[in-house]
Parts: structure tokens; C-alpha cells; sequence
């Protein structure tokens, strides 16, 4: 009789632990979560800093007329040469989800610096950058202006900023701009007038 109970209570344990082994895997619960193509937008702007995008202004400031020798101005808050240096950056938000799109940024100076019919001949204006960086770690590696490098506007040409090719450039993308040159040679006639020019940034949703 000891025998038999003890066999009983083993069958009993044994059934137990086959029960609950085949109890482990009994639903599934599935979660989803669905994204929508977004926007790629350029110059994003970010409330109260004016660093985060591309200025709208350039000082040089106002300087008294002089030939004999080169002048070297650089654009600040109020054209006081001692005054906080106008930043800015270049920026892409590329929400798109669509791999293999690129984009492109360029910039231009149509024409010279000019008072009515006073030009201010031999003038260059350029910009010097940061680092390039994007937050999903898909750099632009096509035709671009390079790190920590300045860029001269010539008259009338193009130049490249930041070409993301296909399957880059998604996410934000930012080049800083860390200050805004204007180079006016020596010899060059200068009238008393505000001289003026345009820097044209353009944006193409495509590698062009």
C-alpha cells in the first residue's frame, strides 16, 4: 500500500509539471505603430535663436572713405566691428521616410555690392562654417563646402553648400555659419552711399 501511494503522488507531480509547461505560450498581443510621410523643409526656423538659421541681414557696418589700403569687415549685430558676430546655419529638415531622394543647397551672388551706379569693384563676401552634423547619423557626403572652411562668393557663379546624395541627408541636417566676411581691395573708388547686395540660397528637393 506504501508502494502504490507513493507511484500515485509521483504520477501527480509529473502530470502537474506537464500541465504547466504546456500553459507557458498561451496568447500573443501585438503592437503597431504606423508612420506617415512627413515634410522636408529648408531653413527651418527655431523661435528666439537666431543662430539656428540663415540670417536675413548682413552689417558690415559704416566706415570712413579711404583707397590706400584693404579692408577686411565683418558682419555683426550692428555693424560695430566690436559688436557680437551674425551666425547662422544652413539647415534641412528631411522628414520624408523616402530613401534614395537626396537634396541639394546652393548659394549665389547675383551681382556686386552697389550705391545707384557705384560699384564697389573687386568686393568679396564670404562665409566660414562649422561642422557639418545630422542627427541620424546620414551625413551629405556630395559637393559641399567643407568643414571648418570659408567659402568666396564670386559674381554671377554658383557655388555648393550641401549636396545630400540618394539615401543621405535624412532627419535634420545643420552646417553653422560662424561669421560673414566682406573684403574690399585696396585702390577701389568708393562713393558716400550705402552700398548694397543680395545672397540668393538655393534649395532643390533633389541631388541636382
Amino acid at each position: 500500500m506504501k508502494k502504490q501511494a507513493a507511484l500515485l503522488i509521483a504520477g501527480l507531480f509529473a502530470g502537474s509539471l506537464f500541465a504547466f509547461s504546456t500553459g507557458v505560450h498561451a496568447a500573443d498581443t501585438t503592437g503597431t505603430v504606423d508612420y506617415t510621410s512627413g515634410d522636408i523643409t529648408f531653413d527651418p526656423q527655431t523661435p528666439g535663436d537666431p543662430s539656428a538659421s540663415l540670417p536675413t541681414n548682413l552689417n558690415f557696418g559704416s566706415h570712413p572713405i579711404q583707397t590706400k589700403t584693404a579692408e577686411t569687415w565683418t558682419a555683426t549685430s550692428d555693424g560695430d566691428q566690436t559688436s557680437p558676430v551674425t551666425t547662422g546655419s544652413v539647415a534641412v529638415s528631411d522628414n520624408r521616410g523616402t530613401p534614395g531622394t537626396g537634396w541639394s543647397v546652393k548659394v549665389a551672388q547675383p551681382n556686386q555690392f552697389k550705391a545707384g551706379q557705384n560699384e564697389l569693384t573687386g568686393a568679396l563676401l564670404s562665409f566660414t562654417v562649422g561642422a557639418l552634423t545630422n542627427n541620424l547619423n546620414s551625413l551629405p557626403t556630395g559637393d559641399r563646402i567643407a568643414n571648418n572652411d570659408t567659402l568666396g562668393l564670386i559674381i554671377g557663379q554658383t557655388g555648393s553648400v550641401i549636396t545630400a546624395q540618394a539615401n543621405e541627408g535624412a532627419g535634420e541636417t545643420a552646417l553653422p555659419i560662424t561669421k560673414f566676411t566682406l573684403n574690399v581691395p585696396a585702390n577701389t573708388a568708393k562713393a558716400a552711399a550705402q552700398y548694397q547686395a543680395t545672397v540668393v540660397w538655393t534649395f532643390s528637393a533633389t541631388p541636382s
